[in-house]
């Protein structure tokens, strides 16, 4: 079954494109993108389909559906229309479907050869396309008998067109996969033998067709193209949701809306892909996001703001509540007794109170909600320029009751229940996509009685997510634990593990972190000290607000961080240090738990290996040394 974006076909659809929709879905093996109406440009344009494989190509497909008394006059550009109705009757000029599918092409071929990963990089076709494009037509209500009759198949030729007769008889049980694939291929003008296009190809291609699902790029790897392909420094690729991430991205409707989903599942991507495509549809709208974490909103303004090719995100705001909060006031209040996010939110809903509506937001996102106190939400929907029916969408860790925490309901902050979506199993987005299995597992080991304490989960003042280890999909390497007898011997551990994943792993720094609970006297000095002595670049994301704000993805170096900042980051490698300021976490099961959360979060950072760091005289480090889920070196 093939791959649609979206999943269903919309009802306002004509007969035709519902009918090739279907048979699209229906016949065409799972290797097959198929998407229904996808936006080129900012201006808009609508093809019906564009069909991709790996070892077919791309094909635009325009599906009309005249009746052969509708058309007065046709050439290879314009077609007349007549169009009846109970009580009137008009004419239009109409572009030929063929001229149409063309300049769809066109349009998309201009976004496409901007890869150079995409290309026939020599020879006489350098700078084309290295697979099959092409365009065609189906007439859904004429017959090529009918066509004939009235000299259509001058402007609309066979095999380029298909018309009614050809798609009844795809429709039929007979008619074999491999004579649908040849018969769509017939419609190529040109084709020709390419190699099977990668992965990486395949998602450079559909973020070209849909810019909004980009999550990042990346320079090219050699894994990433055909063989023999000969790569440059410069050659890169497009990071994008997968096919299901995308249609949830795009299916989330109007007004107020709630998912939920486990951590790694792409929660955050989907928002942020949202957020795009609201600003695309409207670049006047106000588009808010918010977040709890200073490094989070940082991150993903780099996301948003740096992507040259879209300067349009740059109207999407983005700030963590604090710094809107201090925006709306002016400044933040000083030191107050009680408890001082309800009296921020307090004056924060006194002065939206005084905003007209052109100061308030069209569409207000929250990232990472189970980390918001129920005031904020007032605030949020307070802010929107229609509180009852503006977009505002709250994102949330499924495992965590957050519409449970300190016993509010929704209603009562103003946010309608009826906007609830979830994300769900028929989406896969309660699948962690970030972690390894045995990454997940030794995170959730020790996490063990805290899954059975649910009364606390629910009410501490911060909420971290829990990811099942069931919901991991990938496999790598044990989480390793370095063992050090003394402080010193432990940062040369550090920098030793380091130099080695750079020096023979070739990891960029960039992918590297390294997660702290607090610092640790003069350690953190010299461990950057020896990081500088050998030429190996680093950020201190966490050395103060200033370093905070102006975090991004792409600023070069390892990223030092503190373990409650990183919450809602990823990084391919993560190191955690000095394993031994967890010893509080040992025998004291009621205080120990938003620590043990804090180490858990930060395990969870990792996308692909874990390495932690401790001394062996620790409480906490001969406590996990028991553990069969990590590998341990003395």
């Amino acid at each position: 079954m093939a791959i649609t974006i979206p999943s269903s076909i919309p009802p306002k659809t004509s007969q035709g494109e519902k009918r090739f929709f279907s048979l699209l879905v229906n016949k065409l093996p799972d290797d097959f993108y198929i998407w229904y109406e996808p936006r080129l440009n900012i201006n808009s344009r609508h093809p019906d389909f564009i069909v991709l494989a790996p070892n077919f190509g791309l094909l635009v497909v325009e599906i009309k559906g005249w009746y052969p008394k509708e058309i007065i006059s046709a050439t290879t550009d314009k077609f007349e229309i007549e169009t009846e109705g109970e009580d009137y009757e008009s004419i239009s000029n109409q572009k030929s479907p063929l001229r149409q599918a063309k300049d769809y092409l066109d349009s998309l071929l201009n976004q496409l050869q901007k890869y150079r990963i995409l290309t026939n990089v020599s020879g006489k076709y350098q700078g084309r396309l290295a697979f099959p494009i092409g365009w065609g037509a189906i007439m859904s209500n004429i017959t090529e008998n009918q066509a004939k009759n009235i000299n259509l198949t001058t402007v609309l030729p066979t095999p380029q067109v298909a018309y009614r007769n050809e798609l009844l008889d795809w429709e039929k049980d007979d008619f074999s996969i491999d004579k649908l694939i040849k018969r769509l291929q017939s419609m190529f003008t040109v084709n020709f033998p390419f190699s099977t296009l990668t992965n990486e190809q395949i998602n450079t291609i559909k973020g070209a067709i849909y810019p909004e699902i980009i999550i990042k790029k990346e320079t090219a790897k050699i894994n990433h193209v055909p063989p023999k392909f000969p790569l440059l420094s410069d050659d890169q690729i497009s990071i994008t949701l997968d096919y299901k991430q995308e249609n949830l991205a795009k299916k989330i409707g109007d007004g107020h809306r709630r998912f939920l989903g486990v951590a790694g599942s792409g929660k955050t991507l989907i928002l942020v892909a949202r957020a795009k495509i609201l600003i695309n549809q409207n670049p006047q709208a106000k588009v808010l996001i918010l977040c709890f974490n200073i490094s989070l909103a940082s991150y993903l303004k780099s996301i948003l703001y740096e992507d040259v090719n879209n300067p349009q995100y740059k109207n999407i705001e983005v700030y963590n509540f604090d710094q809107w909060a201090k925006n709306i006031l002016g400044k933040l209040p000083a030191k107050v007794e009680g408890n001082r996010d309800e009296y921020t939110a307090k004056l924060v809903l006194e002065k939206l109170d005084l905003y007209e509506d052109k100061d308030k937001w069209d569409a207000i996102l929250i990232d990472e909600a189970h980390t918001f106190v129920p005031s904020w939400f007032r605030c949020c929907v307070k802010a929107l320029k229609d509180s009852k029916n503006g977009d505002l969408i709250i994102v949330a860790d499924g495992s965590q009751g957050v519409y449970k925490r300190d016993n509010f309901t929704w209603k009562e902050l103003g946010i309608k229940a009826v906007g609830y979506r979830t994300i769900s199993k028929k989406f896969d987005l309660d699948k962690n996509y970030r972690n390894t299995v045995e990454i997940i597992n030794s995170a959730w080991s020790i996490l063990r009685e805290i899954q059975q304490n649910k009364e606390v989960l629910e009410t501490e003042e911060i909420t971290f997510p829990i990811i099942k280890p069931e919901s991991a999909l990938r496999h790598g390497n044990k989480p390793i634990i370095y063992l050090a007898n003394t402080l010193e011997n432990q940062e040369k551990l550090i920098i030793k593990t380091i130099k080695k994943l750079i020096d023979n792993d070739s990891i960029n720094p960039r992918d590297i972190a390294i997660l702290y609970r607090q610092q640790n006297g003069n350690s953190l000095s010299n461990i950057m000290s020896q990081l500088n002595q050998q030429h190996i670049p680093f950020y201190w994301v966490t050395k103060d607000s200033k370093t905070k704000s102006n975090y991004s993805y792409n600023r070069e170096g390892i990223r030092l961080i503190t373990c409650l900042s990183s919450l809602g980051l990823e990084f391919k490698i993560v190191l955690i240090i000095w394993l031994e300021q967890f010893d509080d976490c040992v025998n004291n099961r009621q205080g120990s738990l938003i620590n043990i959360r804090q180490l858990y979060v930060a395990m969870t950072r990792a996308k692909d290996d874990l390495f932690l760091f401790g001394l062996d005289s620790s409480k906490f480090v001969n406590f996990i040394t028991q553990n069969e889920n990590f590998a341990m070196i003395n």
